[in-house]
């Protein structure tokens, strides 16, 4: 029994095809000719490609949304801090959590004041992060 099973096993179906698990791999893995090695491909680097288009359209901030969902998206949310863009974050999602909420707020807090830049609540669900050179008007516009 232990034999049958055992050559149950070898076998593979590729693209609706009963073969050996051997001829299998080779049929999904092996190099086929006209397909270029590694070395015709290479790695885009994102934050070089950003930085290009900064330099060429003349942009120097971003305006950026997102959401806190946990302690792990603060990093992420300073990055932008340091990078000098604007960050609107949205907080109703961690606003079960008051703990997270504080400790968020409280380091970005930190990060804006290490870049000269201002953090204020736009509403209960959400902040507004500056960088250096932005000051947040606290008092709300009359529309007279």
């Amino acid at each position: 029994m232990l034999e049958r099973e055992s050559k149950v096993l070898m076998h593979t179906w590729v693209r609706g095809e009963k073969m050996g698990l051997k001829e299998g791999f080779e049929k999904l893995f092996v190099k086929k000719e006209g397909i270029g090695d590694e070395d015709d491909y290479r790695d885009l680097d994102i934050d070089a490609y950003e930085e290009e288009l900064r330099k060429e359209e003349g942009v120097k901030m971003y305006i950026k949304t997102a959401e806190l969902t946990g302690l792990y998206d603060i990093p992420d949310l300073k990055k932008e801090i340091y990078a000098g863009n604007i960050l609107i974050l949205d907080i109703s999602l961690a606003k079960q959590d008051k703990v997270l909420v504080e400790k968020a707020v409280k380091d970005l807090k930190m990060a804006a004041f290490d870049v000269g830049g201002d953090i204020a609540g736009l509403s209960d669900d959400q902040v507004i992060v500056a960088p250096m050179g932005i000051k947040i008007e606290r008092k709300k516009m009359s529309g007279k």
